[in-house]
């Protein structure tokens, strides 16, 4: 897929290491709000690297979800200019959509400058005549549609261009054919970047220089592109400073972290309950860090339990069904299944406001179980290795046999003092737990499914089976300083890609990512829990069916 779908996988892993960043320090990001620059699809067929990219990025899937995607971003231009634009303004995505076609396909470099509100925009593509041609007449139709003032000819280092001004601020826009470039400012009064861009063009040919080796370069002051992105605000996440590069069939991401205070973590051994993580395993993820996270979930703040866990194991099991599991490591696991066991249900409640089915609590087992609701069989029960002991939950019980993991994938992570994060998976595999996972949660909640014809879609469904295995690491690498590095096919895990399939549908793309509304409610023979409720106490839990019904295909 064009490069643009790795910006949207790095602000995916972002929220990794969200939970760290410390408000009020002096901040070491020094960038502009949003640098970014692409490289085209024309080059990206033309290296030799990133084979398994080049391979999707031509497939009719691919094509047919970048079109998608630009029919959706023009469309949510209005909504993003409302307050700067007159009152009668009419929607102009058929204007906007063969810009964002090119967008997505061409070599593109955008930089936003100052604070929202009252920023300096320069955009810089490279384009034939002929589609330069259209992005100057839609751009002057839409200049006049939108009231933003009539064009006039320009002509700065040699190259012409036009103009269009305003009263209100943003009062400038400018276009120029540079070479084989469009370059374009917008912002107030004297656009401070665009000069620069054009005179670079008139020395170098080029308005910034060329990519080389990398697919991908982005800075994102993420606290600062708040006011326009909704979803921000709801997590403290820092800046960023990311590439892309091919590395024979795969891609390599980085990412830097770059915080505004220092870093509150401090590192401790790796506790895995070894004794139940067992093959055919398609994931396996480590998390330090987690409890300041944890503490801002009420339910379990509140829960008596202290400390909270303050790292996690998640594994993965190959399997028809989202076998999903995993552990946090607590003191005497069985009192912490007592403390959390009415703080679970209160978490969940404020998750699925409406859940499926009944909570129940086993007393004599200390075992916490989600029952009535279709396809799986949530639970949560204390767990001992040795000395160590867990809260291990997962969406179905453990199968009777065990099948030892080889001791290599523990040796990844072991004595390591600097790792905060790794994760490795069988991405095909992955990918699909992570389509039914949203699946099952929409059917916990009472949600229509989501809809399995669309392109993205249809994109994730040609794709899983050119994705192998991905690996993911975030280290400490200063006081202020985190950095993610990933081996992928596509910049994405499987999971990201099914979130990057859900959020494309959000009625909020691209600024939120909303669920569709309750609509539906499946049968089932437990009554609703009601929100707030504690689950009910018994002394056996109720017996389990022999085998769990499978989910129809799709």
């Amino acid at each position: 897929m064009k490069n643009f779908f790795g910006l949207l996988g790095l602000a995916a892993a972002v929220l990794t290491a969200g939970c760290f960043d410390q408000a009020g320090g002096v901040r070491s990001y020094k960038g502009p709000l949003l640098r970014y620059h692409s490289a085209s699809r024309a080059q990206l067929a033309a290296g030799t690297n990133a084979t398994v990219l080049k391979e999707i990025a031509a497939l009719p899937a691919t094509t047919d979800l970048r079109g998608h995607l630009a029919q959706k971003l023009a469309a949510a231009t209005l909504p993003f200019w409302r307050k700067d634009l007159p009152a009668d303004a009419a929607d102009q995505s058929a204007l906007l959509r063969p810009l964002l076609d090119d967008f997505l396909s061409a070599e593109t470099y955008l930089e936003v400058r100052g604070a929202a509100g009252g920023t300096d925009t320069a955009l810089a593509i490279e384009l034939t005549d002929p589609r330069a041609q259209i992005w100057s007449n839609n751009l002057k139709q839409l200049a006049g549609a939108w009231k933003l003032g009539a064009p006039r000819d320009l002509t700065t280092e040699g190259f012409k261009g036009w103009e269009a001004k305003r009263a209100q601020a943003p009062n400038t826009l400018q276009f120029y054919r540079a070479g084989k470039w469009v370059v374009l400012g917008l912002g107030q009064e004297r656009l401070a970047q665009l000069p620069a861009l054009l005179a670079e063009v008139k020395k170098a040919g080029r308005p910034v220089p060329a990519l080389n080796s990398n697919l991908l370069d982005l800075a994102a002051d993420l606290p600062g592109l708040r006011p326009w992105f909704p979803a921000l605000a709801k997590w403290p996440l820092p800046p960023v400073v990311a590439t892309m590069a091919g590395r024979g069939e795969t891609v390599r991401t980085e990412v830097r972290f770059q915080y505004s205070g220092k870093i509150p973590w401090r590192p401790e051994p790796w506790k895995i309950a070894t004794n139940i993580v067992g093959e055919p395993l398609t994931s396996f993820t480590l998390g330090q860090g987690i409890a300041p996270l944890l503490g801002l979930v009420k339910p379990l703040a509140d829960s008596g339990l202290n400390p909270l866990p303050n790292q996690f194991c998640a594994w993965g099991i190959n399997h028809e069904q989202c076998r999903m599991y995993f552990t946090v490591p607590v003191s005497n696991a069985t009192n912490a299944m007592g403390r959390v066991s009415a703080a679970v249900p209160k978490f969940l409640y404020s998750i699925f406001p409406s859940p499926l089915g009944s909570f129940l609590y086993s007393t004599n087992n200390a075992e916490l179980l989600w029952a009535g609701v279709p396809f799986i069989i949530p639970m949560l029960q204390p767990h001992h290795n040795g000395r160590d002991e867990y809260l291990f939950g997962g969406l179905f019980p453990l199968g009777p046999t065990h099948t030892p993991v080889p001791d290599e994938l523990f040796a990844q992570v072991r004595g390591r003092t600097n790792l905060i994060y790794y994760d490795w998976e069988i991405t095909e595999h992955r990918l699909k737990h992570g389509r039914l996972f949203y699946q099952l949660a929409g059917i916990l909640n009472g949600r229509p499914p989501a809809p399995t014809n669309t392109p993205s879609q249809r994109w994730i469904s040609a794709i899983g089976s050119k994705l192998g295995n991905t690996a993911t690491e975030i280290t400490q690498t200063g006081p202020q300083e985190l950095a993610l590095v990933r081996r992928s096919h596509v910049g994405f895990t499987g999971f990201e890609l099914a979130t990057l399939s859900m959020w494309l549908e959000s009625p909020g793309f691209p600024f939120d990512f909303q669920l569709p509304a309750n609509k539906i409610r499946s049968n089932t023979n437990a009554a609703p829990a009601r929100a707030g409720a504690s689950p009910a106490r018994t002394n056996q839990l109720p017996a389990r069916a022999a085998s769990p019904v499978t989910p129809p295909k799709r």
